[in-house]
């Protein structure tokens, strides 16, 4: 089955090439600001200036601020300043979090925490009837949660599993929700995209068995920027939902035949981002915003829903995540992407709103060199000037491999304020495509593409027209490919 996927132009797979993990959340931002020409400054983890709560290990490229004339604000992430730090660790306690939404009329599940010791465990679950979900009071990205937990012998087993591989003492034990989990994220008063986050699944073609399924399935989740570096993997877990659903991984299923590989939705271990805002109910839309305006001075955040498939304009609020991940909003597997990081500038930065980004983009790992080798604590990535640029496409004929030519070419485009790079094409010959703001600097560039270096012999220089030229996604500085 082929995915329907629409993703934002600007944002392909050079941009956000070697950018994973949490990194892409802060760098997805990063971007939107500084392509809107705020001034972009990158800081060490362990920076005192850097006041906002660390979830985890301090990781640099996690840390930044965006500046326009008259109005700085600090990113942790995805989160910026304007949540406040006593929020965050409100939101982590899941159970606080629960009681206060409760408070105010927001539906949650019901629930209560134990310790994992606590034998009453058993006697709850059969109070509030099975099925059962049990997780961590305090955790993240689905760690200790199990779900759909449909007998007594199973939460035994659940439980027995949760104390040798995980350290949490205390668990909430709540009531199992059916229906659809969606992850919305709401900025200010509106809920601006919804992900429908499936478990790990295939679908049958008739041909391929369940293992050749998941290396297809993993070589589109590869195509992903935010996937890319979460395949399917075919733990335990797999193997024993497999087996209860009377297959193994050698069994062909049907074509068109859904099989479910993991009860749990985290994208992680293989889960499937599908865009979903559109089927949300103006209810439920409104229920995330509610829930978000229960809790104090968190003006952004993800909000967990479980939608009723039956009752689609009624749903509970699972949790809310203060420092929630957006890349994959921005890189859904199935659906049209959602421009979050444009939403959250739009709300810390209302000055910059008219304000049309151009399509540049800077190397987020290169930026760091400096503050990974410790040369500085704080790094102001060089300021946006490209707007309204002017680009050139030269092709290059002579004796210019191996005589310095290419080197002495960037030499000279970074002289003049030039970007854009050189590399080989067929022939011997060289592709040279620089852009900027003064056009005449461009025009006379020519005249150095035929000049070279000492060692070179330029035969020809052939200017052809440039392909979408006036919103190309470009890379600023000057880059050689051999």
């Amino acid at each position: 089955m082929k995915n329907n996927v629409q993703l934002l132009s600007h944002l392909n797979q050079a941009v956000v090439k070697n950018i994973r993990g949490f990194k892409l959340d802060a760098y997805l931002i990063a971007l939107e600001g500084w392509r809107r020409v705020l001034t972009l400054k990158w800081y060490k983890a362990e920076s005192p200036i850097c006041t906002l709560d660390k979830v985890g290990s301090p990781v640099l490229g996690n840390f930044f601020s965006l500046s326009s004339s008259n109005n700085t604000h600090y990113f942790f992430r995805s989160r910026g300043d304007l949540v406040e730090n006593k929020t965050v660790r409100l939101c982590s306690n899941k159970e606080k979090t629960k009681e206060i939404l409760s408070r105010k009329g927001i539906s949650v599940p019901e629930g209560q925490v134990f310790n994992v010791m606590d034998n009453r465990i058993l006697e709850y679950s059969r109070k509030i009837g099975f099925p059962v979900v049990i997780k961590p009071k305090s955790g993240s990205m689905g760690k200790g949660v199990y779900t759909n937990i449909e007998s007594e012998k199973e939460l035994k087993d659940c439980l027995s599993d949760y104390k040798s591989v995980y350290r949490y003492n205390e668990v909430i034990v709540e009531k199992h929700y059916e229906g659809n989990e969606y992850r919305i994220y709401v900025v200010g008063n509106k809920a601006i995209g919804a992900t429908n986050r499936i478990p790990a699944n295939i679908i049958g073609d008739g041909e391929h068995n369940i293992s050749q399924l998941i290396e297809l399935k993993n070589k589109e989740r590869k195509k992903n920027p935010y996937l890319a570096k979460k395949p399917i993997k075919p733990d335990y877990e797999v193997h024993q939902l497999l087996n209860n659903s009377g297959f193994d991984m050698n069994s062909i299923p049907s074509k068109d035949q859904l099989v479910m590989l993991r009860e749990k939705s985290n994208l992680s271990s293989g889960g499937d981002p599908i865009e979903a805002t559109d089927e949300l109910s103006p209810e439920i839309r409104q229920l995330a915003v509610e829930a978000l305006r229960a809790l104090p001075s968190i003006p952004h955040a993800g909000v967990d829903i479980i939608v009723n498939p039956d009752e689609k304009d009624k749903g509970v609020v699972l949790e809310i995540n203060g420092t929630a991940e957006i890349a994959f909003h921005v890189f859904p597997l199935r659906g049209n992407a959602i421009n979050l990081p444009k939403a959250i500038i739009d709300y810390y930065f209302p000055e910059v709103k008219h304000v049309a980004p151009n399509y540049c983009y800077f190397d987020f790992n290169s930026v760091l060199e400096p503050l990974k080798s410790w040369a500085t604590d704080e790094l102001q990535v060089t300021n946006n000037p490209i707007h309204d640029f002017h680009q050139k496409k030269f092709i290059v004929s002579g004796k210019i491999l191996k005589v310095g030519y290419m080197n002495w070419i960037k030499r000279q485009a970074l002289r003049k304020g030039l970007h854009g790079h050189v590399k080989k094409i067929k022939g011997g010959k060289l592709e040279i495509i620089v852009f900027g703001n003064n056009e005449e600097k461009l025009i006379a560039f020519k005249d150095l593409c035929y000049k070279g270096s000492k060692q070179s012999e330029v035969t020809f220089v052939e200017e052809l027209k440039v392909q979408n030229a006036n919103k190309p996604v470009v890379k600023i500085g000057f880059e050689i490919f051999t």
